[in-house]
Order: structure tokens, then sequence, then C-alpha cells
């Protein structure tokens, strides 16, 4: 029987998840592929780990790589450059690397994929992106024949998360972030995830395979969600439209536009059934059209099951090469990127308001496609006020809510969602 030595960095939430999920899946594993996984040896800083304690430790991760018993590393520290120096280490020692690392995968790719190429040896990345859906082989493997068209997902499930309980029990955000980090679905510092860099990087990592070209996050334009409120999410629902965290990849003409932002959808969009935690991703390719991929995108356990569907394609003698998705750079730009437009005014309670916002759109040739108007949420001489602007390109867009904002009878800080048609 084929064994294979699994050298683990990193004994958190991920880490210790994995280091079980191999203990109880190792007897399927062995009938089903006739190989033995065993945990060899861990890396951990803070030395011994509980319920692990006859698998050998060391305190330098970057040992692990060296050992004569490592035939893979999986790396689940989290971070870029420790990250970074145990791949290059991993590669230069002919050594299988397996990550679920998307800032690793969104700043290095380029010089990472190169360099397991030159030695031979199998990157796998499957659980950078989307926690339990196996997106990454979806693309590598099942749409290989295919010129990708377009994508659009939801790839942060912490975002997912906090929309969904906005939605569904009118919390504000401060109080569903909250909720999402005490289930933990969101980091006790949530920058990445509520500023939308994490969902950016998985985006350029996404686009890097449908596309084939090296994206960086440089390219992507990218919003964060803490903006919204439970009054746009509520206007909304009177639009019949839902919220969710979206990122996008489009191909028109040679032309690439990618993006990561709040965005309404359509009510009857398979992605607006997509709740809580879970992530989707919907692809269109030339030969197969229009399909979706949705699972649990949050959590130590699917997450684990990502690492280790990887290292069965390393034990079953896959290695693939990513080098020819990065020999070409990425070229995009977010500024004919076009759909309709939610804005959200508080504005003076005074005849002539409405006229005077309609002027300003039509002087940059926009129109208005459903306006709402609530007297019962007047304030101090100020109301709410919603429009729907019919498709318009971002710059354009762009342009006119500064316009907007200039305007004496506007109140507040103009809220902005795009509205996509998918």
């Amino acid at each position: 029987m084929k064994t294979l030595r699994i050298g683990l960095c990193g004994t958190g939430n991920v880490g210790f998840a994995f280091a079980e999920t191999i203990i109880k899946s190792n007897p399927l594993i062995k009938k089903n592929y006739g190989i033995d996984i065993s945990l060899s040896m861990i890396g951990a800083r803070k030395g011994k780990v509980s319920g692990l304690e006859t698998i050998p430790v060391t305190k330098d991760i970057q040992e692990v790589p060296l050992s004569d018993d490592v035939d893979v590393v999986v790396e689940l520290i989290g971070g870029i450059d420790d990250a970074y120096e145990l791949a290059k280490s991993t590669f230069n020692n002919k050594k299988h690397f397996v990550t679920a690392n998307k800032a690793l995968i969104a700043t290095h790719s380029k010089e990472l994929f190169e360099l397991a190429k030159q030695n031979n040896v199998h990157f796998g990345f499957e659980a950078s992106v989307a926690g339990g859906i196996p997106i990454i082989r979806i693309i590598r493997d099942g749409l290989m024949s295919n010129k990708i068209n377009s994508f659009a997902g939801i790839l942060n499930g912490t975002s997912n998360f906090i929309f969904s309980k906005m939605a569904d029990e009118g919390l504000p955000f401060e109080t569903a972030l909250s909720l999402a980090q005490k289930e933990g679905f969101a980091e006790p510092d949530p920058t990445f995830d509520i500023s939308g860099q994490d969902a950016a990087q998985k985006t350029s990592i996404l686009a890097t395979l449908s596309f084939f070209k090296h994206a960086v996050i440089e390219n992507i334009y990218f919003e964060g969600i803490d903006k919204v409120t439970p009054q746009d999410i509520s206007f909304g629902k009177q639009l019949e439209l839902i919220l969710k965290p979206l990122s996008v990849g489009q191909l028109s003409e040679d032309k690439i536009t990618l993006g990561s932002f709040p965005s309404f959808v359509k009510e009857k969009s398979l992605l607006a059934s997509i709740e809580n935690e879970s992530n989707a991703v919907l692809m269109n390719a030339e030969n197969v059209g229009e399909t979706m991929y949705a699972g649990p995108g949050a959590g130590a356990k699917p997450t684990s099951n990502s690492v280790l569907s990887d290292i069965i394609d390393i034990a079953t003698g896959k290695i693939f090469d990513y080098q020819k998705f990065v020999e070409s750079p990425l070229a995009s730009s977010f500024e004919n990127f076009s759909c309709d437009h939610y804005l959200r005014f508080i504005v003076s309670d005074e005849p002539g308001v409405v006229a005077k916002i309609s002027t300003v759109l039509a002087a940059n040739n926009l129109s208005i496609d459903n306006l709402i108007q609530n007297e019962l949420d007047r304030e101090d001489d100020a109301i709410p006020l919603v429009i729907v602007i019919s498709n318009s390109k971002e710059k354009i867009m762009q342009n006119t809510i500064s316009e907007l904002q200039k305007l004496p009878e506007v109140k507040n800080s103009i809220s902005h969602i795009r509205i996509l048609d998918i």
C-alpha cells in the first residue's frame, strides 16, 4: 500500500480539524484509493499539541520541509511572509505543498507556480477559495476545454452571514458582525472580511484560472460591506431585491472586468437563495452555458475537506502545471462595468428636490427606473429617497454621484449599491 506522510504547519481551528479529518478519513481513503495517509510531523509555535501528542512537533515551522519523514507540507498558519518562505523551501526540497492561504496565492502565485513546475511537484490550493466547494478543480478539470466568459459568486461566507442576519432579523451591521464572530465565522479582527480584501484576493485567484492571465489584487475593484444599513436591505425588499456580497469577473471582446462589492440581485436569482455562511459560484462557459456550485464557504471542516482532496490528488500521482495560467499579465478596468444602480439619499423635505436630482441625472443621460419616497420615515424635516437608475457605466455613475452629493438638499453620504441581473 502506498504511503504519504504529511507535515502539518499550523494547529489552529483549521489545522486541528484537518488532523482530525485525516485520522477519521484514513480507513475510507485506504479502502477507496489504497493509500495510507498519515501525519508524520507538526510545526506549531506553541510546541506540543493537545490530542496529537504522539506526533513529533517542532516549534520552527521552517524545519518541516527539511525532514526526511515528510512528503507533503500542509500550510494552515495564515499570513504571507512565513507561509511564502515555507512554500519556497518546500518546493526547493522537491516536496508537494498544500495550502488554504488565499493571501499567499493572490500575492505570490506567479513565482510559486513556476517554482513548483521547476521541481516537478504539486501545488494544491483548493481550500483557498470558497471553502468546501471544489471550484478550483471544477475550473481546472471540468471546464478546461471551455472558454470561460464570466463568473459571479459569493466568496466570503462572513459577509454573507452578516447580510443574512441583517435581512432576516433586522440586526444592525455591528450586531450581525458580533454574532458572526461568536459563531466562529469572523476573526477577532474582521478587517479582511468586512473591507472586501478577502473576497478580492479570492476573485484574483478565480480570474487567473478562468481567463489564463495573471491577476493580482490591484486588478480588482473592491468595496467593503460596513456602509450597508438595515434600511438599504429593507428598501431592497420593497424592490424585490436581495443583498449579497458579490465577486464578478467578465470577459468581453478581450477586455476583462473584475470587482468585489455588495450588490443587489433579483429575488429569482439563483444567488439570492444562498444564505448565512454558504458560498456559491455561478460560471458561464462557452460549451456548457451557465452552471452554479454552492456549499459551505466558511468553517474548519469544509476547509479541511478541500485540503484533503488536494492531498489525494498528490497520492494518486497528479502534478498539475499552473504556470501556464500566469504567463501573461491581466489588464482590467472597472470604469466600463455596466449595471443598474440603487441610490439612497436623505434629502430636505421640501418641494422641488426630486426635480433637482432628476436634472442632474438627465444631464448625465441617466434615467430613473424606480423611485421610493416614504413619508412615514420623515425625521427632522428630512426624508429618505431611493432611486433606481437604469443600466449605466461605472465611470458615469461615479461622476453623477459626486455631482448629486454637492446638492445642498442632500443631507447624507449617498448610499450606492449596484444591482446585478444574474
